[in-house]
């Protein structure tokens, strides 16, 4: 392009507009055609020599053969043989290949989520904790406890100004009593990574109570435990949920008028049956009664339009054969 430009000037275009005809700027054409030599340049703040070779010497005393780079890293400033970052010290040694591939990290055991565990029969205890505040800035805790897939609500614990292990597995104990027996035969608590639920005395409490190990959903993914998220919602949220709490007292009598209110709405998971209908066992038996209900209701429709049709249509004429 720089040939053909000059080229053209030499035939009589002015170098501007030889540029425009290639749609470049002529500030661009000169710089292209006059390039500035490339000066080598070096960051001020490169180590030096002696530090890379440091750095190479520590990794390889006795005491720090095989220990991770920040025992390096850390090892310079302590001996005052260098003083470089941890990325510095990386850099380095993986320049001279003296650092060992970082191993990705793969679950040796496949997730089993919630609705596996629900498909395969199980029940699942589920609980969680949320806050509420007073007017004047008092956190009182709710801890939820259902039972899935009926979600019925079994009982709503409380704490002041947080969840220790004893509030949670308390309000647990409390909510296993509520439950009948034959939920109990395939059970299996379930709930998110909060640092109540991972505390080695509430695992081991909820072991004993229930006979099986804790479930646990994915870091950072409620979706593994929406049925408390959503209740929670609920919780808070619900057309008959006080606007605000002036007293303590007032949160614990609104925690204590749930249970009745959701065990006896209609829930849309749950087709429009109640929890405590799913609970005593009357859901399918509601459910077919609306099939025949509504399969009874088309056939009268049906009946009056056919009804109505025939009533439309002309008398039909007498007509006499010929003798």
């Amino acid at each position: 392009m720089i040939n053909i430009i000059n080229e053209a000037a030499t035939q009589g275009l002015t170098q501007k507009r030889a540029c425009r005809i290639f749609g470049i700027a002529p500030r661009k054409f000169r710089r292209w055609a006059n390039p500035k030599p490339i000066k080598p340049r070096t960051a001020w703040n490169k180590t030096l020599a002696h530090e890379r070779d440091a750095i190479e010497a520590a990794a390889w005393e006795p005491e720090l053969i095989g220990k991770p780079v920040s025992h390096i890293f850390v090892h310079g400033h302590e001996s005052g043989k260098f003083f470089a970052s941890l990325s510095t010290v990386y850099r380095t040694l993986k320049a001279k290949n003296m650092v060992e591939p970082r191993k990705q990290w793969h679950r040796t055991t496949p997730y089993v989520n919630a609705h596996a565990l629900l498909d395969e029969g199980f029940s699942l205890l589920c609980y969680d904790g949320t806050q509420f505040k007073t007017d004047s800035g008092i956190i009182v805790w709710a801890i939820p406890v259902m039972i899935l897939p009926q979600r019925y609500l079994l009982h709503i614990g409380h704490s002041l100004n947080g969840i220790s292990s004893n509030d949670l597995t308390q309000s647990i104990k409390e909510a296993y009593v509520l439950l009948p027996e034959h939920l109990t035969i395939k059970l299996v608590a379930h709930s998110d990574r909060g640092s109540a639920m991972k505390s080695s005395s509430t695992k081991q409490t909820i072991k004993e109570l229930l006979g099986a190990p804790v479930h646990f959903g994915r870091p950072h993914t409620p979706d593994d435990q929406a049925w408390i998220e959503a209740f929670i919602k609920t919780l808070k949220y619900h057309r008959d949920a006080p606007r605000s709490f002036k007293l303590v007292d007032d949160i614990i009598q609104w925690l204590n008028r749930v249970p009745d209110i959701y065990n006896n709405d209609p829930h849309s998971s749950l087709n429009y049956v109640t929890p405590l209908q799913a609970l005593s066992g009357q859901k399918e038996v509601i459910l077919n009664q609306r099939k025949q209900n509504l399969a009874a209701a088309r056939m009268l429709r049906y009946t009056a339009w056919k009804a109505s049709r025939s009533s439309l249509l002309p008398a039909a004429l007498e007509v006499v054969m010929p003798a």
